[in-house]
């Protein structure tokens, strides 16, 4: 049989036995819409039509036209990209805070200028972001708990507790992510995934464990603090593979969720009276040797380490959103919240880079469980898409 999305009409055929005796809600792979589409009984006929001339669609998650895009290897790969690059911005974070940038005003340029920069990109792909009613209530929802709130939190506490700590609560993310995924019934219960991302969990545990005890008690409440931002993540990431509006990319989608939560770090600069600007000649502080940083040159361009670091935020968060939005569209907000995993480990990794320090066998260690969660979570998920 033959269905088509009612959002933008691309058409699909189905096995005779998929959509079952009360039909099922389906996806559009091209435009991400959404609709309970009913057995033939109740809509429309079995229609013979030459073979290859539509793809094979399937339930949720994974109908659409085959593709590439459609293997696991795709979206992992991205899910590495994701969480190589934002684990870059730990460090990153760090060297900008330390060397004097206001936190306020360092959250609105880098959701600002990730925001232009794939706002340009939509409108070269002839693709821009909606302007309908509906499309700005969900900006307004993710401009803030996927954006503004948790990054707010993450810069505020980067220089109140260890780092080794600060990347302990991405860690959360997935087991968050996969509770509200179950409590939205966007996933059903999975042993195999839920013993993944428990090796997952336990890759990262063997990394900063050792690393996180407190250095004072009075760190305890900001510990606590910085729980807000993994709790943010899994209820952004289960919530937006359900109301991704139809016909929105990721470019655009991304590129209004980053302005809106410039637009809501603006307001709080004014009321808080917190400005900076490039060239303001923000000191390095004593914890920041300016020559471990050789390649953020004061000389270039007349920017210091922190202003350089902020332009390297910005093109990260720009990659990483579009990232984000992808992996949950191809593969689901569960799989993304792995790179959570891969962000903690590659941000451990990065600082050995920054500070030339040795790897240890604990590294090895969590690189080797880390994959091994992963398989599970690939795993977990083809043997779900297979039962459906």
């Amino acid at each position: 049989m033959i269905i088509s999305c009612p959002s933008c009409a691309t058409r699909y055929r189905l096995g005779p036995n998929a959509l079952g005796r009360a039909g099922r809600e389906v996806r559009c792979a091209k435009c991400g819409h959404r609709w309970h589409q009913p057995a033939p009984a109740e809509r429309i006929e079995p229609v013979e039509i030459p073979a290859g001339a539509i793809a094979p669609a399937a339930p949720v998650g994974v109908i659409g036209k085959l593709s590439v895009a459609n293997l696991p290897l795709v979206p992992t790969v991205m899910l590495f990209a994701a969480g190589t690059s934002l684990g870059l911005t730990f460090s990153l974070n760090r060297i900008a805070i330390t060397s004097g940038i206001p936190f306020i005003p360092y959250v609105f340029w880098q959701a600002l200028g990730a925001g232009l920069l794939l706002l340009a990109l939509s409108f070269i792909l002839r693709r821009p972001p909606g302007l309908t009613l509906g499309h700005f209530k969900v900006y307004a929802m993710f401009g803030s708990i996927a954006m503004a709130a948790p990054l707010l939190v993450l810069n505020f506490v980067a220089a109140k507790l260890p780092a080794g700590v600060v990347g302990l609560q991405q860690t959360l993310v997935p087991m968050l992510t996969y509770a509200f995924a179950l409590m939205l019934r966007v996933e059903k219960a999975n042993a195999i995934k839920l013993i993944g991302l428990g090796v997952g969990l336990g890759a990262v545990l063997v990394v900063v464990l050792p690393q996180t005890s407190l250095p004072s008690p009075d760190m305890a409440i900001w510990v606590l603090v910085s729980f807000l931002t993994p709790l943010c993540y899994g209820i952004a990431n289960v919530t937006i593979s359900l109301m991704r509006p139809p016909q929105s990319t990721s470019v655009a989608l991304a590129a209004a969720i980053l302005l809106t939560a410039s637009i809501y770090m603006g307001l709080v600069m004014l009321a808080t009276g917190e400005w900076w600007w490039f060239g303001a000649g923000a000191p390095v502080a004593g914890g920041l040797d300016s020559s471990e940083w050789w390649w953020f040159e004061s000389g270039a361009g007349g920017l210091g380490p922190g202003e350089w670091s902020l332009i390297a935020v910005v093109l990260i968060n720009a990659f990483f959103f579009w990232l984000l939005l992808e992996i949950i569209r191809l593969a689901g907000p569960v799989f993304f919240s792995v790179q959570n995993y891969v962000a903690t480990l590659a941000g451990i990794a990065w600082g050995i880079l920054f500070h030339s320090e040795a790897h240890s066998l604990w590294i090895w260690l969590a690189l080797v469980l880390l994959f091994f969660g992963l398989a599970l979570v690939i795993v977990g998920s083809l043997r779900a898409e297979a039962r459906r």
